[in-house]
């Protein structure tokens, strides 16, 4: 689980969408989704939920399930927020999804129920290249880490989307959505 940077999709993400379809608050609401799924650990650690169970860490909550009933939730508060309803699915779903996907290029953990609930399995990938093993759960060292291979990565897409699209409006090949609230 990347410690520090959960919220750097959503924000890559809304550079590259930008503050006409992506506004304040569905960006606000973005970060959150990408965080939330992490609560399981409140669980585990005050409720005695077993580590390894689908209420446990990296279960339910880091599952594509989770990941679309967030985005749900986001579209039938869309309208009500002034959002347009289906990039608010899609943004906050994608937002909630990147969090397991981050979780899965990791060297720690038990793997991700990921496909909960058509199978309770975890999945972990054959190439987990982010070693969080030896660089403890905060710290210097994590964070380094986390920049190296989330940060850059995000940084450099959310700035080439960003240019992309403002070229695009620019040529006029894009369409320029009403400003959202």
């Amino acid at each position: 689980m990347p410690t520090y940077l959960h919220c750097a999709p959503p924000l890559a993400l809304a550079a590259a969408l930008g503050p006409r379809r992506v506004p304040a608050g569905l960006l606000a609401a973005g970060v959150a989704a990408s965080v939330l799924p992490d609560l399981d650990m409140l669980a585990v650690w005050h409720a005695g939920v077993r580590y390894d169970t689908v209420l446990g860490h990296r279960g339910l909550t880091h599952s594509i399930g989770f990941a679309l009933a967030l985005g749900l939730l986001a579209a039938l508060a869309a309208r009500r927020r002034g959002w347009r309803p289906g990039i608010a699915f899609l943004f906050v779903a994608a937002s909630a999804v990147s969090h397991p996907l981050l979780d899965l290029l990791t060297d720690r953990g038990i793997g991700s129920a990921l496909f909960y609930p058509l199978t309770d399995r975890r999945v972990n990938l054959p190439w987990r290249p982010l070693p969080l093993s030896a660089a403890g759960l905060f710290g210097v060292a994590r964070l380094r880490l986390e920049c190296l291979w989330i940060g850059l990565p995000l940084l450099a897409a959310g700035t080439l989307g960003a240019g992309l699209r403002l070229w695009l409006e620019r040529a006029g090949l894009a369409r320029r959505p009403a400003l959202a609230k």
